[in-house]
């Protein structure tokens, strides 16, 4: 068996579950598509009951102007997925795919047969290559020919993605070998759909709809087992949304990104409660900001730097870390620091010469005295003392 689906975590279980349902509403009818897409049988073989049942059922439908598949599918068989592709692609009607919680793997391909194709705000789509489920024996010629046959099956998933996604044939390979994971609008950005739903739905509507290898889990447990964790937090982040009405949403359609009709649409924001939140919603800018942050911020500690000549340690380091400050707000405290020492300096200098009757002491001129030359000596010799004064005092920083 050849299955495109999200890695699961219990023992494989080949039976085979109903995982269709159609609804006759008259002009237009509904397919659900809820669960593993699966069968013992080969689609594309002429006795698979399994097949003829899905095609007696969408015959029996008649004319319909419209078909609308609601996918919650983690994916599965990729013969089955093939064709029910190729039956919806023949159908006349107008086919809208909708996918209410999760459209992965080969439930992928089931969507790329529908002409519109949405998506809800905190749903999930996933591409990735096909893999082989073996039981038994087998000899290298043959585990070699399924090789090739699986190669062949990933052309053919390609081959119905570039229908839909204006994307080359090894752009889609790549996104494929990557296991891409989109959630809401960034499925419509890939290309993969057009339409967004606006609301969220909510959990009571998928219980029991996800069935993996025979096992049944809810839309929160599938999150918590099998989605990575940054797509789950997105998920989380964007059901966190008040609803419109309970059990109700509406769709909005939304251009491809890069259109011109983007200005005009009015998007729809998740409620952002705490950092947690903003990051999971807007991760890219959120790194953006931090990058920025972390750039200014050493660039103010190398001004710091820059400066340190005679400040303090303790004054730098509570300057840098503890009451963070600019290189300039510190260089004017630094200024005005050293300002009011030296006028405390002066001040106590002249209170020490009242003090020790200095300032009281004369002398007498001769003849040979020269009164402006003694002046300049004495001028000299006082700032020659001062200078040296304030080169001691530990308050201007030097040791």
């Amino acid at each position: 068996m050849i299955k495109n689906q999200v890695a699961a975590k219990t023992a494989p279980n080949p039976g085979n579950n109903r995982f269709w349902n159609f609804i006759d509403n008259g002009d237009s009818a509904e397919l659900q598509l809820f669960g593993t897409i699966e069968s013992e049988e080969s689609w594309w073989d002429d006795d698979c009951t399994t097949y003829r049942n899905f095609i007696d059922e969408l015959n029996g439908l008649g004319n319909k102007k419209a078909i609308n598949v609601s996918i919650n599918s983690a994916g599965g068989d990729v013969f089955a997925a093939n064709a029910i592709y190729t039956a919806l692609k023949m159908n006349a009607a107008m086919v809208t795919g909708t996918i209410m919680g999760i459209c992965a793997s080969a439930a992928t391909i089931v969507l790329m047969a529908c002409d519109n194709r949405r998506i809800a705000k905190n749903a999930i789509l996933m591409a990735h290559n096909p893999s082989v489920s073996l039981w038994g024996s087998y000899q290298a010629d043959e585990l070699i020919k399924l090789a090739e046959v699986t190669n062949t099956v990933k052309k053919s998933i390609v081959a119905a993605y570039m229908e839909r996604l204006d994307k080359t044939e090894d752009e889609i390979g790549e996104l494929m070998d990557a296991e891409s994971w989109y959630v809401g609008q960034e499925a419509i950005d890939a290309g993969f759909c057009d339409g967004l739903i606006e609301d969220d739905f909510s959990n009571s509507a998928f219980k029991n709809c996800f069935r993996v290898d025979g096992t049944s889990y809810s839309f929160k447990n599938y999150l918590e087992k099998f989605v990575p964790d940054e797509i789950r937090k997105k998920v989380q982040a964007l059901s966190k949304t008040p609803q419109k009405g309970a059990g109700a949403f509406s769709n909005k359609p939304i251009s491809q990104k890069g259109s011109k009709k983007m200005e005009e649409e009015n998007v729809v924001t998740p409620e952002i409660r705490d950092a947690a939140g903003l990051k999971a919603a807007y991760p890219e800018m959120c790194a953006q900001i931090a990058e920025e942050a972390v750039k200014n911020e050493r660039e103010r500690l190398k001004a710091i730097d820059g400066i340190a000549q005679g400040i303090p340690a303790d004054v730098l380091e509570k300057a840098k870390y503890t009451e963070p400050v600019t290189a300039a707000e510190l260089a004017l405290a630094q200024m005005k620091a050293n300002n009011s020492a030296g006028r405390k300096f002066m001040d106590d200098l002249e209170k020490d010469l009242e003090t020790s009757g200095a300032a009281a002491v004369g002398g007498n001129l001769n003849s040979g005295y020269d009164p402006e030359g003694e002046q300049r000596a004495q001028s000299t010799e006082k700032v020659s003392a001062l200078a040296a004064a304030l080169g001691k005092d530990k308050r201007r920083g030097k040791k």
